[in-house]
């Protein structure tokens, strides 16, 4: 048996593991992706990714345009519905192309290619970033050490074993994974909500239903609740049906069946359907009582499973993806504390807690308006709220001394307080406007002020101390921001400062000015790493790198 070592290993080839593969690699850390499948998905599942996504995704070189190009409706060109059919007058229009401008909001649009385009999309840019991935690969088992994971892999085609050796291992295998058991993880909460037949078909769509890009129905019709979703090859459609298991079974479904549920979605009963797939599945609500233990780090479904009413669980999982890869390129390369990692479970596990109760929400409200009582209203919070606007409370965040303790805040009027997301702000650099968010992604920023050259001073010097990646934007010198929004924004005058994480999070704010830049630049910094500071002290107990 060959043995081999990396320094994270990542089993599932959903959406968390290939977007904690492409992240991870373009960061410049070794990684091995194992899948037991032979291939990325072959059907639509879920559909779309939202603004923070995109945002999280596009800092890699490319990706952006890439997940459009595979699309086959343009980006934010969707509309959705509730209604008895697909041809029949609209109960509620809840989403239409115009309604879907936020450039107030973030640079990103919302990209609407189903599963089936985004995963091979991933796929490409892991492996052209250095990702080692691997299909019709299985993990058989493994075990913990002091020093990381020892996974032994076996390779389908062949039958041959393989001894790999791993600082960190990443559990994205799925609801239905086995890493989760093994580490004794229990999932929480509802449970099963209904159990569902998808069907995947073609049919003439383009004659019975309007318009180009992305449609999305809710359906309450009187013979059962589902859903009807357009896919990206061209009059192709998916449809999720309800049905009551107690008086029938999966296998009551046959094509003959389908097809005849399909003209009833559709609401044209001499319809000629094909039939391309049949999947049962169930709609559950649940979430793990740990996202990680000792080294290894639970992401997407293996973590959480989210009812897929308003797309928030696929949204979570690359997510949670992009909040392991920034943290663990920084632990393997010594340049943040391992102590840093144990922020990945405290800062996620609240936002898919309130991803699942949206998401519930959102199946009542667009679907079953009698099933009031399965909602878990203290987890609920608006649409955008939920998806742009969660907040982040750790160790690594350094509060403002009055925080309110809000799980979220809207994105339309943001705080600029540490735990919050950077807001987004149009900025001119040279010739070229960008995004704040264009400022962001690989390193730490340190956002000054036209008066704060004390805290741009202080952040050159944090960075050779540190050896982390530390850069840094003075507003009027770097970048010039034409509306005056940027600083109000972030809630800090001239003098003030902000330190932005590589996720887009800010982790640390002065309002103004300081007697000692140094001194609190350099205790934030490192507390935003999960260094220790001893107590009384300025200094950093364990400096990484070298001192200046």
């Amino acid at each position: 048996m060959s043995v081999e070592r990396v320094p994270v290993l990542i089993v599932g080839a959903g959406y968390a593991g290939l977007s904690a593969a492409t992240l991870l690699a373009w960061r410049g850390v070794p990684c091995r992706l194992v899948e037991r499948r032979a291939s990325t998905s072959r059907l639509p599942k879920a559909h779309g990714i939202n603004r923070r996504s995109m945002e999280v995704l596009r800092v890699v070189p490319g990706l952006e345009d890439a997940l459009f190009a595979a699309s086959r409706a343009g980006a934010n060109e969707s509309t959705l519905i509730i209604a008895e059919t697909a041809t029949s007058q609209p109960i509620e229009t809840l989403v239409t192309k115009t309604s879907l401008d936020a450039t107030a909001v973030s640079p990103s649009k919302i990209c609407t290619a189903g599963q089936d385009r985004v995963e091979p999309v991933l796929l490409r840019f892991a492996r052209e970033n250095g990702a080692d991935v691997r299909f019709s690969t299985t993990l058989e088992r493994f075990s913990q050490r002091n020093d990381g994971v020892e996974a032994i892999l076996r390779d389908e085609a062949s039958g041959q074993e393989t001894t790999v050796f791993a600082d960190y291992m990443i559990a994205a295998d799925g609801a239905g994974g086995t890493i989760r058991d093994a580490g004794g993880v229990k999932l929480e909460g509802p449970g099963v909500l209904a159990d569902t037949i998808s069907v995947l078909f073609e049919a003439d769509l383009d004659a019975i239903l309007p318009g180009d890009g992305f449609a999305l129905y809710y359906l309450r019709n009187p013979a059962f609740s589902g859903a009807f979703v357009t896919c990206d090859e061209p009059n192709h459609g998916q449809i999720n049906i309800e049905y009551d298991s107690t008086r029938n079974q999966a296998s009551d479904f046959d094509e003959v069946r389908c097809e005849e549920l399909v003209r009833q979605s559709l609401g044209v009963a001499d319809l000629a359907v094909k039939i391309h797939d049949i999947r049962p599945w169930r709609m559950a609500a649940l979430l793990a009582d740990r996202m990680s233990f000792g080294r290894v780090f639970l992401a997407g479904d293996c973590a959480h499973i989210t009812p897929p009413v308003g797309g928030l669980g696929g949204q979570t999982a690359i997510q949670d993806a992009a909040d392991l890869a920034w943290k663990l390129a920084l632990v393997v390369k010594d340049q943040a504390a391992p102590s840093l990692l144990d922020s990945y479970a405290i800062e996620r596990r609240p936002v898919a807690r309130i991803a699942i109760a949206r998401s519930i929400a959102n199946y009542v409200e667009r679907l079953l308006p009698d099933r009031q009582d399965i909602r878990i209203r203290e987890d609920e919070y608006g649409l955008l709220e939920t998806s742009m606007g969660y907040r982040y409370r750790s160790d690594a965040i350094i509060p403002d001394e009055f925080d309110d303790g809000a799980c979220v805040e809207d994105p339309l009027r943001p705080s600029g307080a540490p735990g919050a997301r950077l807001p987004h702000v149009w900025l001119r650099r040279g010739e070229e406007t960008i995004s704040s968010h264009d400022l962001i992604g690989r390193d730490f920023m340190l956002f000054a002020g036209l008066d704060g050259g004390d805290w741009i001073e202080a952040a050159e010097r944090v960075a050779r101390r540190s050896g982390a990646p530390l850069s840094v934007c003075r507003l009027g010198f770097d970048v010039v921001d034409p509306d005056a929004l940027f600083l109000p924004r972030l809630g800090v005058s001239r003098e003030g400062a902000l330190l932005v994480r590589p996720d887009g999070y800010i982790c640390w704010r002065s309002r103004g000015r300081s007697p000692d830049p140094l001194a609190t630049l350099e205790a934030s910094f490192a507390r935003a790493r999960g260094e220790r500071i001893a107590e009384g002290s300025s200094r950093i107990e364990t400096l990484v790198g070298a001192s200046a």
